[in-house]
């Protein structure tokens, strides 16, 4: 989605705004977005909630947003979001990020500057103002952006916690359009069903314990939605 990141400054952006974004044309190639279990509960609802392990070994929950290469089956020609449905986190952040200042492992609040805009014209998305304090719309876009990290965080510890337990394996997704062309797709986890039935009475109650049945149900519940992006 990111083309072109840029770390905020007072010093160069004391003038600077974003543009009313009206689309999400940016994210129309995305078929997978990272979820945090935050979202869970709505996400459910309108996507398959699945589960990756990166090249680090770090896991993280994604809504699978469609199943063909660059198509975002939720936005339309006209980049509008399909209505009623929900849009993550990951995607309603944009342009903001946080990124490392570079030679540092320190983590900045940085923008695509494709976005950029002028002060003067987007005053209520400015970033500095005129004593050059950072805005109460930036401060909020700071605080939106600490929240998922710290969500994505626990998401990652929660779906880590689910392969201690042993409840975790790997799947392939396989789709039909109503044409009859089929689809699969591969790399994710789901949780094994017959497997959370016959665990332990002990590590039954170190899921009630850490209150994460809700959670588990919900992933279970959004499986349904796979062969539904089929037949969009």
């Amino acid at each position: 989605m990111y083309k072109k990141i840029e770390i905020i400054t007072m010093v160069s952006h004391q003038q600077s705004a974003v543009k009313t974004l009206d689309s999400f044309s940016y994210a129309k190639e995305l078929i997978h977005a990272p979820l945090t279990i935050a979202e869970f509960y709505e996400s459910c609802k309108d996507y398959p909630i699945l589960f990756v392990k990166d090249a680090g070994g770090i896991w993280n929950a994604i809504a699978m947003l469609g199943y063909k290469e660059g198509n975002n089956l939720f936005i339309d020609a006209k980049g509008l979001w399909e209505k009623n449905r929900y849009i993550p986190a990951f995607i309603r952040r944009y342009p903001f990020v946080f990124a490392t200042k570079p030679g540092t492992s320190e983590l900045a609040l940085a923008f695509d500057v494709t976005c950029k805009g002028d002060k003067s014209t987007n005053a209520e998305r400015s970033f500095f103002d005129e004593e050059g304090k950072i805005t109460p719309f930036l401060q909020g876009v700071v605080n939106f952006l600490t929240q998922f990290q710290n969500d994505a965080k626990a998401t990652s510890e929660f779906i880590k916690q689910l392969e201690d337990w042993g409840l975790l394996e790997a799947k392939v997704a396989n789709i039909t359009t109503p044409s009859g062309e089929p689809f699969s797709v591969d790399g994710f986890y789901i949780i094994n069903e017959d497997k959370l039935k016959h665990l332990s009475k002990k590590k039954q109650e170190e899921l009630n314990a850490k209150n994460v049945i809700p959670l588990i149900t919900a992933h279970l519940i959004s499986l349904s939605n796979v062969q539904r992006l089929g037949n969009k």
